[in-house]
């Protein structure tokens, strides 16, 4: 390789007096280092290993607008000279996205916006931005299977791996020739199906199974003076035949924090607004509903003050039943909770329900209290990721 990188400028980030070093496991090439560097300058010092299109990753990890500026020197020695080439190379916008940058192969039937590369040597297929494949017309199922086949040849010459292919409902008549290619269901939701096909075949395929697992919230809430825990009997399903009492529970929503979706499923069944505290404890779960897993958590969440204010002053809390699942609700007594015959005949739930039991002690050990270094539990804290947009939520021990 007869370059070496001089200087990567980002407006993102820059390392000043210090020695930064990047994963290789973030690239094919060799790690990398600046010792100094400054965003106003056009040259550098100390650039210890040559990397060539190694630059591509560095963009892509720290993000904004990068200037790499490429020497002919096989030491990669600051070479100030008019034969250095600068060239303004494009960041990754994802994660997801390639190390370097791909160029279009003009002899694939699609084209360039329809297609996306991923880190793993993959490509996904949007059939939406094909101009040849309408939304209506039933003869595009055989176009398109020409030009999948097509596109598999050149995919499979080119080393690709795992092919994508995204198609909405308007589109669904493209499914049977898909499939008939060996492409298969990886999953499906309201308005689009995704399907798959792994195209090494000396090794099995490495693609990731569908989605395995539901996530759903018991919400814990206690009364701020009796100390009595918030329970309801639903209208329908299991525990209403039982004529069960049950903490308020129900599923996370796509893109939902499970401390978002404790509160929001609170607010729904019983019109109550609180504040996510901990997690308690949670059940993993297995042969649900299509043979899916289940994550379920069980939150304490702390009543709003504003009910606190009401009740100290002789007031009573109002429950507002969700009318279409909730038959009624009430503050009942965790011990009597806990005695409920199908309670008491479940290993399982009897230590769930000691944990509830145990996490309302002494009173009500919420983690912001005083005594919080007595309370046990997962707390929430949102974060941001840091090397790409966005915040994650993590929920670590309350005694760390």
């Amino acid at each position: 390789m007869k370059t070496g990188l001089l200087l990567l400028q980002s407006i993102a980030t820059s390392t000043r007096g210090c020695r930064t070093v990047l994963p290789t496991a973030l690239s094919t090439f060799q790690t990398y280092a600046f010792a100094s560097s400054s965003s106003s300058s056009s040259s550098s010092s100390g650039c210890h290993t040559k990397v060539g299109a190694a630059a591509y990753a560095a963009a892509g990890l720290i993000g904004g607008t990068s200037t790499v500026v490429l020497c002919s020197n096989d030491d990669g020695s600051n070479n100030s000279s008019s034969s250095n080439i600068k060239k303004a190379i494009p960041v990754r916008k994802s994660i997801d996205d390639p190390l370097h940058i791909l160029q279009h192969n003009p002899s694939l039937p699609f084209p360039e916006s329809s297609i996306k590369h991923d880190t793993y040597n993959g490509v996904t297929l949007d059939v939406t931005k094909v101009p040849q494949l309408s939304d209506s017309s039933a003869t595009d199922s055989s176009t398109f299977g020409e030009m999948l086949s097509n596109a598999l040849n050149i995919w499979s010459d080119e080393g690709r791996r795992g092919i994508w292919i995204r198609i909405p409902t308007s589109h669904a008549h493209l499914i049977g020739s898909a499939t008939k290619l060996g492409f298969d269901f990886q999953h499906a939701e309201p308005g689009t199906c995704v399907l798959t096909k792994w195209l090494p075949k000396d090794s099995e395929s490495r693609l990731p199974n569908g989605p395995s697992h539901q996530v759903g919230v018991g919400v814990l809430v206690l009364h701020p003076l009796t100390g009595k825990m918030l329970a309801v009997q639903e209208r329908t399903g299991p525990a209403a035949a039982r004529k069960l009492w049950k903490m308020p529970t129900g599923l996370t929503d796509p893109g939902e924090d499970i401390a978002a979706a404790a509160i929001r499923e609170l607010k729904e069944e019983t019109g109550l607004d609180v504040e996510f505290d901990k997690i308690i404890c949670f059940r993993q779960a297995h042969g649900g509903l299509f043979n899916r897993s289940d994550m379920f958590f069980v939150c304490l969440c702390k009543l709003a003050p504003k009910y606190e204010t009401l009740v100290k002053q002789g007031g009573e809390i109002e429950l507002l039943p969700q009318e279409e699942e909730i038959l009624c609700a009430d503050w009942i007594d965790m011990e009597d909770y806990a005695v409920q015959g199908v309670w008491t005949q479940s290993p399982l739930y009897k230590e769930m329900n000691r944990a509830m039991i145990d996490a309302a002690r002494k009173g009500i050990e919420y983690s912001s209290s005083e005594d919080g270094d007595e309370a046990h539990g997962f707390v929430s804290k949102v974060l941001p990721v840091g090397f790409r947009p966005g915040s994650n939520a993590i929920y670590v021990s309350s005694k760390l």
